[in-house]
């Protein structure tokens, strides 16, 4: 009997061989006995993906009740990209800080700060120039420090379902314990339809229809006490419109993360935040 997991493997392989390149009407979307007739949904970087059911394989039932968690069938999902790429963000380490900017009234002299190329304060990075300090002199966070956008693809069929969020500060040191909160922390989330990221062509073959963005979701504060709706995905056929390569039949989510203005009273430390994501299958 041709199995649910040696199809997975299979299906696997030919990623890995042909980089995604599979033939037209291939998608396992399209002929996955368990997607056809319980219902699923898929996430991927674009490299990647992970099955999210409604079949419950562990005790050969059906199905996942509605306002529960789906089931992710493997764990393969790899990263989140830097929107607009196939590219991972990638933040700070220990030994950098985030870029500042020296503004006079608004005009900005940050070009005074030479940067080593990786958009972070670190050893590498020298002040090029002598700057005066006036009534109008104004510090801020600069580059990639500010905000930056993430995003991953996404696809069903047959399910109506919500994708949750659940925002907790990993760890946090010295000022930053004290100073900056989830609730300072700006998020923006939103929908992609069609594009194409670094040769990654997506959304032909699916639809954005029936939507929700749910706007109260404003910061990570929104996000801490339980996992909260960030999307509600309401068209029960799907996000896939009809066969196709499993690129076509996706659409992008995208996360922008904005931090507060920074200024001298919040003085210095570490943030690290966890930000989990789940699909919860919906009546």
């Amino acid at each position: 009997m041709f199995s649910r997991r040696k199809f997975l493997k299979l299906l696997a392989s030919i990623v890995a061989v042909f980089g995604w390149q599979i033939p037209a009407y291939a998608s396992f979307l399209d002929s996955d006995f368990w997607c056809r007739t319980y219902g699923c949904a898929v996430v991927h970087d674009g490299q990647n993906f992970d099955i999210y059911d409604n079949y419950i394989f562990a005790t050969g039932s059906c199905c996942v009740a509605a306002g529960a968690q789906m089931i992710p069938y493997s764990n393969n999902f790899g990263q989140f990209n830097l929107t607009d790429s196939l590219s991972e963000h990638v933040g700070p380490n220990a030994n950098q800080g985030m870029m500042i900017g020296i503004t006079q009234g608004g005009n900005t002299i940050s070009q005074a700060l030479n940067d080593d190329g990786d958009g972070y304060l670190d050893a590498g990075d020298s002040f090029g120039g002598v700057f005066t300090m006036g009534t109008l002199t104004d510090i801020a966070l600069d580059g990639p420090g500010k905000a930056y956008s993430h995003s991953f693809f996404i696809t069903s069929r047959n399910t109506r379902f919500s994708l949750r969020a659940l925002a907790s500060i990993a760890n946090s040191t010295q000022d930053f314990s004290n100073t900056i909160s989830l609730n300072d922390i700006k998020i923006e989330a939103g929908v992609t339809r069609r594009g194409n990221d670094a040769g990654f062509r997506y959304g032909r073959r699916a639809t954005s229809s029936n939507i929700t963005t749910f706007s109260d979701v404003n910061d990570l504060g929104d996000l801490q006490a339980t996992s909260t709706k960030m999307f509600q995905f309401d068209r029960f056929s799907g996000i896939r419109r009809r066969n196709g390569d499993l690129n076509d039949q996706t659409i992008r989510l995208d996360f922008l993360y904005t931090m507060p203005d920074y200024d001298m009273s919040m003085g210095v430390g570490s943030l690290n935040i966890d930000m989990v994501f789940d699909l919860y299958k919906e009546p």
